[in-house]
């Protein structure tokens, strides 16, 4: 069986990046919550996708999605409670409140190209390609709380107590593709994650001059 697993990501910018490296690491250092920490910063586009397809061929039908993807910009609207009881920076509106419409456009657009490529999985937690509905966000604490919510409420106010804010906003520009492996994709699999970058794409570099 083919245990590998790809997740296609927006990196944020480098402040924001080591923003959310100082949270995911207190957190782990103080309460043992893994999964957030066992990423490298992120919003994920598609998560967990499990294909039969070679790497080269992924990249070739992503290509031309980031090709079409010039930079804009990404707000910030701080850190938000989930109501599975997890904590994220929330980046999916706009300075007025309303959905960015660019970044769930360029996720509709990868969502569009994996779709055909993507094999149906039974993984913990981890929806298929096709019931994956987009929300822009940075996670903080994840899936242990979705899990077990005992410790939601004093994680938020331990996250509220950091002197640790990211910038109030960024522009898009690198998008990533990250190899996932885990020993149980079925059980809590963040526990065993480990990842392989594998290649990245630069929207703000001229048009052919790859990523």
């Amino acid at each position: 069986m083919n245990d590998i697993r790809y997740g296609i990501f927006l990196r944020p910018d480098p402040a924001t990046c080591w923003t959310i490296t100082q949270v995911t690491h207190a957190l782990e250092q103080q309460f043992g919550l893994r999964a957030a920490a066992v990423f490298a910063p992120h919003a994920t586009l598609i998560g967990n996708l499990k294909t039969d397809v070679s790497e080269a061929e992924l990249i070739a039908a992503l290509d031309p999605v980031f090709a079409a993807t010039r930079p804009f910009p990404i707000w910030n609207a701080g850190v938000r409670r989930t109501t599975k009881g997890t904590f994220e920076y929330d980046i999916n509106t706009d300075a007025t409140g309303a959905v960015n419409q660019p970044l769930n456009a360029v996720a509709a657009a990868v969502k569009d190209v994996v779709l055909p490529l993507a094999v149906r999985h039974s993984d913990h937690m981890a929806p298929n390609v096709v019931d994956y509905h987009f929300a822009g966000h940075l996670g903080l604490a994840s899936f242990e709380l979705a899990t077990d919510g005992r410790l939601s409420d004093e994680v938020g106010e331990f996250i509220a107590g950091l002197p640790l804010a990211p910038p109030p906003s960024f522009t898009s520009r690198w998008y990533t593709l990250f190899e996932l492996a885990a020993d149980d994709w079925d059980g809590h699999w963040w526990e065993t994650q480990t990842w392989r970058h594998v290649t990245s794409w630069d929207t703000a570099a001229p048009a052919g001059s790859g990523g």
